[in-house]
């Protein structure tokens, strides 16, 4: 008999340590809006380079931060948490951009609930302080007026393989660290000549400045020195694409070895048996949208997913399991770290889950990370008996997508079944597991088994009375939201309901979620003075207590530091030190 599939009499394998204690951490992409200039034209507008640099620096007076090891733009926190510019180098001169802000890595999903409060705190701040006289407001959504899709992705660290897969799994490493260093060697000489280009114009753009200065000292440079990437655009647009389908050509080995690994080898029961949990999860956690031709969908971020595992937006792809961390590990930090190398030969890995949307409600954005956490303690305990499976994972996602009235029934390993019976399926499962496991190693697992009913609750009670929205309010995102759209009566125009969809994601007094929630404080589950503490210092037991602690001892110093998820750079040259943080 297969491990997965064991009697119910038999007793199963304890979990190590507590329960829901795994490390876990959510990245969330805000976008901005402008408030007070609604005349401005697309043109007008800031550069999405220069939001993000406005936000930036509005940080920096808030708290102590350093720049990234790796990449100069993203800016670690003392928080532990990173500020990254989620937008391509071509897309930094466009209106609008995105500003990803990620958690310090924590082992409870009360903790992450905290630490998700204060950077979405934090970044609303930043942005009424931004050195502008436009009034910028943050969206924490998962998709503007234009269809443009971006949102949340949670992190958790969790078994890659066992047995055989184990195997593998390092060889399939090793190969990719062998093929990478061949790509690296027909990589050297195209990156000379774009270093050379590149060189080229800053050195151009120098003498440029200098001639200004002379001629008009009175005149202030604000566009400062131009990055890598910018002057990288420059290049004639004929040099810029055949340099990067050169460099793609010579990754494509390493890209088709890391797909393989991803789809077939990689977390196999994770996505096997999470598949159910997030498809059916958008009923409870999905945050609502209006489409351009005016249906409401259950999430946007739903009716994106096009695959069940891949890079992620490598070649335009949206997978529910997204691999795309490993492409930066494989070309580049593991030649210059031996630690990063080392690391990804390491039984427990982070398995990345794109399917996410971006929470305003406290106890979607809880159970979201509770369920899949305490689901994955099952899986690694060989509890898998009682789970589903998915024969068709993504036409199965945007079936449940679609039906707001949540009636809709796909197939599954027990039959067909609608989005809250496989919801519910889960939390017996879960419930039963916990149980059977001491009292003293459940942790967490308690609380997340009643939030989980909690929420379950008040959508089932829609579902049995579709007048009954009253429960759900500030409680489900898609539903709260779906109740104001109808607020403005049959008659309203697209225009005037989107107004609603988008203003229901906006972190400001004004905001609709805001307002929602400031009319019943019974919806807040954390402590605005826990919030605080987590805006400046992560938890005790957390990862990211050195990375704080580096930033907050010397970001603001003279030393020159530098920072990464697993370690720090203090100095230069000979008095470079490198300090790890686990």
């Amino acid at each position: 008999m297969s491990s997965e599939r064991q009697t119910s009499h038999t007793k199963f394998e304890s979990p190590e340590g507590q329960l829901v204690s795994r490390l876990m951490g959510l990245e969330t992409e805000y976008a901005t809006l402008i408030a007070n200039r609604p005349d401005l034209a697309t043109a007008d507008l800031p550069a999405s380079a220069n939001i993000y640099s406005m936000i930036c620096e509005a940080i920096r007076r808030d708290q102590p931060t350093v720049r990234g090891y790796y990449d100069a733009d993203q800016m670690f926190l003392a928080s532990g948490g990173a500020v990254t510019f989620e937008s391509h180098p071509t897309l930094h001169a466009i209106p609008g951009g995105l500003v990803e802000i990620a958690t310090p890595e924590v082992s409870s999903p009360d903790e992450l609930l905290a630490c998700q409060r204060s950077i979405d705190q934090l970044v609303t701040e930043a942005a009424t302080k931004v050195d502008s006289p436009l009034d910028l407001r943050i969206l924490k959504n998962s998709t503007d007026a234009l269809g443009h899709v971006y949102g949340c992705q949670e992190n958790y660290e969790a078994i890659v393989a066992t047995g055989v897969w184990l195997i593998l799994y390092r060889i399939c490493v090793t190969v990719l660290w062998i093929t990478q260093i061949f790509s690296l060697i027909f990589t050297l000489p195209i990156l000379a000549v774009t270093a050379s280009l590149v060189f080229a114009i800053r050195l151009r753009h120098q003498q440029f400045a200098r001639a200004v200065r002379k001629s008009a000292d009175s005149i202030e440079q604000g566009n400062g020195e131009q990055s890598v990437g910018q002057l990288f655009e420059t290049l004639p647009g004929w040099i810029k694409t055949t340099l990067t389908k050169l460099l793609r050509l010579i990754n494509w080995p390493t890209i088709v070895l890391l797909r393989l690994v991803a789809k077939q080898v990689a977390f196999r029961k994770q996505r096997r048996f999470l598949a159910p949990l997030l498809v059916s999860r958008v009923a409870l956690c999905g945050s609502g949208d209006l489409d351009h031709d005016g249906r409401f969908r259950l999430s946007a971020k739903a009716m994106a997913i096009d695959v069940v595992s891949d890079m992620g937006s490598y070649d335009g792809e949206r997978p529910i399991f997204v691999f795309g961390h490993w492409i930066g590990q494989f070309c580049a930090k593991s030649f210059l770290s031996w630690t990063s190398t080392i690391s990804m030969f390491k039984k427990r890995q982070r398995l990345q889950i794109g399917l996410s949307d971006s929470n305003l409600s406290d106890l979607a954005e809880y159970v979201k990370v509770g369920q899949v956490s305490l689901i994955l303690d099952m899986i690694e305990s060989g509890q898998t008996k009682p789970l589903l499976r998915l024969p068709r994972v993504v036409r199965s996602l945007h079936e449940i997508t679609r039906d707001w009235n949540l009636v809709r029934r796909v197939r599954t390993s027990r039959g067909d079944m609608n989005a809250i019976e496989i919801q519910r399926h889960y939390l017996k499962a879960a419930k039963k597991f916990v149980a059977g496991v001491a009292i003293e190693r459940r942790g967490e697992a308690e609380l997340v088994i009643t939030r989980w009913q909690e929420l379950l609750d008040v959508v089932t009670a829609f579902r049995r009375d579709a007048k009954n929205m009253t429960p759900s309010l500030g409680r489900v995102d898609w539903l709260s939201k779906r109740w104001m759209i109808d607020q403005l009566g049959p008659g309203a125009q697209w225009i005037a309901k989107k107004k609603a969809d988008l203003r229901y994601h906006e972190l400001s007094p004004e905001g609709y979620y805001q307002k929602l929630a400031a009319s019943n404080p019974a919806l807040v589950l954390i402590d605005p003075q826990r919030i605080e503490q987590r805006r400046r210092v992560p938890p005790s037991n957390s990862p990211a207590v050195k990375r704080g602690w580096l930033i907050r001892e010397f970001g603001d110093g003279d030393s020159t530091v530098a920072a990464e998820w697993e370690y720090g750079i203090l100095g230069e040259g000979r008095h470079r030190k490198r300090i790890d943080f686990k």
